[in-house]
């Protein structure tokens, strides 16, 4: 970890001449924001055990989809969706990824496959208690830390649902989670009988299912997201130009891009985990 005295004179100096953090590369290196996504499922998290992967090539833009089963709840459906969001806020990320969910669940109790659905609630959900960042040497430096700290968080929320599964009629406890990091969305649907388990002890399960889940699959990404231009305000003062550059700086590391696939390490990975690379077409992130 980068002390908070050393992480304030790495930001304050990129203020002197630098001409990589104020210049775009030249044009002959243009390459795509991400040409390809390596999407990792660990094969085995705690009592998780994945026994299904799945990707369409010809529908790459809805990612990858991974089923779960829990060896102490083998009744209850697990499901993890890995698919592209772009560079956003984080916060607004969530909330468009979020109003897209409620959208396609209503869709789906009009095409008959859901009814009787009940939103019972909707809030953030942190995939772990919010960790108090180490006082700095000064206010400032403490500022930068804790500018640092926020954008280190995974922003993601839940949503409890009531719904009646049409084919085999049968009333589901169900949640949905979502969540943005690494230039995707991470969304988990999980379900239960409600014959099998009461809403409470469902609940602590899905919340466990997602905290141990969400963390342990990651997408590494590869292209020229790898380098970044940073921008500051040229009339804030220096302090308050730090806290800008170490918010982009730690942002842009959670993107977890690389310049190319030997450098994220996919080979490593692919030993504990199902790894599916989603190759990308130019205009696929044209917005990034």
């Amino acid at each position: 970890m980068v002390r908070p005295g050393l992480l304030l004179s790495l930001c304050l100096l990129a203020f002197g001449p630098a001409p990589a953090l104020a210049s775009p590369p030249p044009a002959a290196e243009a390459r795509a924001y991400v040409e390809s996504s390596y999407v990792s499922a660990p094969y085995q998290v705690e009592d998780f055990t994945l026994v299904r992967s799945s990707y369409n090539p010809d529908d790459r833009l809805a990612g990858a989809g991974f089923s779960y089963r829990s060896r102490l709840h083998p009744e209850v459906t697990i499901s993890v969706f890995v698919y592209p969001a772009g560079r956003l806020e984080p916060q607004v990320a969530v909330d468009g990824g979020m109003q897209a969910l409620q959208a396609d669940l209503r869709q789906a109790v009009a095409s008959g496959i859901y009814a009787q659905l009940q939103e019972l609630g909707r809030e953030p959900f942190p995939l772990s208690p919010e960790a108090v960042p180490a006082k700095g040497a000064n206010d400032i430096d403490s500022a930068v830390v804790l500018a640092n700290a926020k954008a280190e968080q995974v922003r993601g929320e839940k949503l409890r649902l009531s719904l009646l599964q049409v084919s085999r009629n049968q009333p589901l406890h169900s949640n949905g989670y979502l969540f943005y990091k690494q230039l995707h969305f991470f969304k988990l649907r999980i379900s239960a009988n409600q014959s099998d388990l009461p809403r409470e002890a469902f609940d602590v399960l899905a919340d466990r299912a997602t905290r141990s889940l969400i963390p342990a699959l990651e997408v590494a990404n590869v292209g020229s997201c790898a380098s970044t231009t940073l921008y500051v305000d040229p009339d804030a003062a220096p302090e308050q130009g730090a806290i800008q550059l170490a918010r982009q700086l730690t942002l842009h590391n959670g993107y977890n891009c690389h310049a190319s696939a030997g450098k994220a390490d996919i080979q490593a990975r692919a030993a504990k985990a199902s790894v599916i690379e989603i190759a990308y077409e130019a205009d696929d992130w044209k917005s990034q």
